[in-house]
């Protein structure tokens, strides 16, 4: 953990997915499709020279490509992602991706760090992070209230 990042605050990096799925701008909505159902993830970041430009969503391929009627071979990944990318830092704190998630209304952010993408952090990893905060929370409590054993 860095200087940044006290021992109290629950960090991007502790919940984020390291090693986020990438495919090139030119693929085709078959490769970006079958790319993500291999790695088991609903979100892919399209790049161009090694760089994240753009995040396509499973939510973006139905609603940009199957409801038009758009051909699944011709359609590049460029052609339906979203950009800019919304990303965080992996120091931010969970509480101020939660907020850049609600004010943007997203279900992902990029993990950037030094200009590199590092990682993707979603809104259940948020909450299982939150879990956990509350279960730390509540450990606290019941040793704090457990009666003392009494002595004779």
């Amino acid at each position: 953990m860095s200087d940044e990042e006290s021992e109290n605050e629950f960090t991007v990096r502790m919940f984020m997915s390291t090693d986020p799925l990438t495919v090139r701008e030119d693929a085709n909505i078959v490769e970006v499709s079958r790319s993500m159902m291999d790695r088991g993830v609903g979100a892919c970041f399209v790049e161009r020279d090694g760089k994240a430009i753009g995040i396509i969503t499973e939510r973006d391929i139905v609603r940009r490509v199957v409801a038009k009627g758009l051909d699944i071979f011709k359609t590049r990944a460029s052609e339906i992602m979203s950009r800019p990318i919304i990303a965080v830092e992996p120091t931010a704190t969970v509480e101020e991706a939660l907020q850049i998630m609600a004010e943007k209304k997203i279900r992902r952010l990029a993990v950037i760090d030094k200009n590199l993408l590092v990682g993707i952090v979603t809104i259940s990893d948020l909450a299982r992070a939150l879990l956990k905060r509350i279960e730390i929370v509540n450990g606290f409590v019941r040793a704090a209230t457990r009666e003392l054993p009494m002595y004779a």
